[in-house]
């Protein structure tokens, strides 16, 4: 490749393609806890590592074994309604059947760069899917879909630049996740500290609904909005002060949210107010969490989380003192996890204006 050119080729030239595939009921035992199995509920927008929420066994994993992926592939949702989203395997790993994961060739692509290059791409994939009422780009579309392709010093510069914000984005998840495990292990240790007492939920606090931003609302402000799936955008005020708890009623329905600052919770959402001082937010959103929200999930014809079904919930309240020294020390913590996640969002937004700049989408250099 001449030095500074870009070169277009199509997918399949860089690398084996693979397409996904989930073992059949009849496989006795597939399921275990060997080998990550990726979906595309497990690819987070803006994140490179999908979090596998399922595993193969061993066994499981040998009957898929030509489907089965080294770290380093690059995992493309290629069926329904988020196409183009992606992941990057950080150890071996299966796909279920709506991903096409590409295992780079190393005498064409970097592994780092083909991930940044598919991402860029996946508007143009969903465009691709988007006349099909299936949605679909199969895997000999796939392989046939134009890219464009620089020198490898280029493929190393642009990856360091763009990897470096990604790498600093994982270890805040990191940080993250380590924040709300010291977390719940206080929850722990406040609940195994004297008798707990039964209280209907609905006793402690009122759950409000949330609402739809003004037609007029300005976007891109300092205050987070939330939906049922988490922070979803910006606002320029807040509905509710912080810090305060979201649980999602429609859409994912049962998760439950931690805002520290000022928040504007959509009509997707509850968010909780407490009648008193003496039941902290802090062990509301821990216990919360472990309550098995999803599990209070209506069969009405828009399948959501009812009110009355949450506030007859009971909760297991430890004694006061226990409630004051959690409050204190899980605060910290919680309030770590959520500058983490604030950062992260920063960064993201960082790295996702540089993307199209730098990786040079046959769509973006017209």
């Amino acid at each position: 490749m001449p030095h500074g050119e870009w070169l277009q080729v199509p997918i399949g030239d860089l690398g084996r393609v693979v397409t996904g595939a989930t073992p059949r009921e009849t496989w006795d035992g597939s399921w275990g806890d060997d080998v990550d199995f990726i979906t595309p509920r497990d690819q987070r927008a803006g994140y490179r590592m999908a979090t596998a929420r399922r595993r193969l066994s061993a066994a499981g994993a040998a009957r898929l074994a030509g489907r089965l992926l080294p770290a380093g592939a690059t995992c493309v949702t290629c069926i329904g309604e988020t196409i183009g989203k992606t992941s990057l395997t950080t150890r071996p790993a299966v796909t279920n059947q709506q991903i096409n994961s590409v295992v780079p060739d190393p005498a064409a692509v970097r592994g780092p760069f083909l991930y940044y290059l598919l991402t860029a791409c996946g508007p143009r994939l969903a465009q691709a899917a988007s006349g099909s009422a299936a949605r679909i780009v199969n895997k000999r579309q796939f392989e046939r879909f134009p890219v464009r392709v620089p020198p490898v010093p280029e493929q190393d510069r642009i990856a360091g630049i763009l990897g470096a914000l990604d790498d600093k984005v994982a270890a805040n998840s990191r940080t993250a996740a380590t924040a709300l495990d010291l977390a719940n292990a206080l929850l722990d240790q406040a609940m195994a500290s004297g008798r707990a007492r039964s209280w209907r939920l609905g006793d402690l606090v009122r759950l409000r609904y949330g609402r739809a931003l003004p037609a007029a609302a300005r976007a891109g402000g300092p205050v987070p909005v939330y939906g049922s799936g988490g922070v979803v955008g910006s606002h320029d005020r807040a509905l509710v002060a912080g810090p305060g708890i979201v649980v999602g009623r429609k859409g994912t329905v049962g998760t439950v949210h931690w805002s520290q600052r000022g928040f504007w919770p959509i009509d997707t959402v509850f968010y909780v107010v407490p009648f008193s001082d003496e039941v902290p937010l802090e062990f509301l959103f821990l216990a919360l969490r472990r309550m098995g929200l999803p599990s209070l999930r209506g069969d009405s014809a828009v399948p959501g989380l009812a009110r009355g079904s949450l506030v007859t919930s009971v909760i297991q309240v430890p004694p006061a003192a226990a409630l004051r020294d959690l409050a204190h020390a899980a605060g910290g913590l919680l309030a770590l996890r959520a500058s983490m996640d604030t950062e992260s969002a920063q960064l993201i937004s960082l790295r996702d204006t540089l993307l199209p700049r730098l990786v040079q989408d046959t769509e973006l250099a017209r």
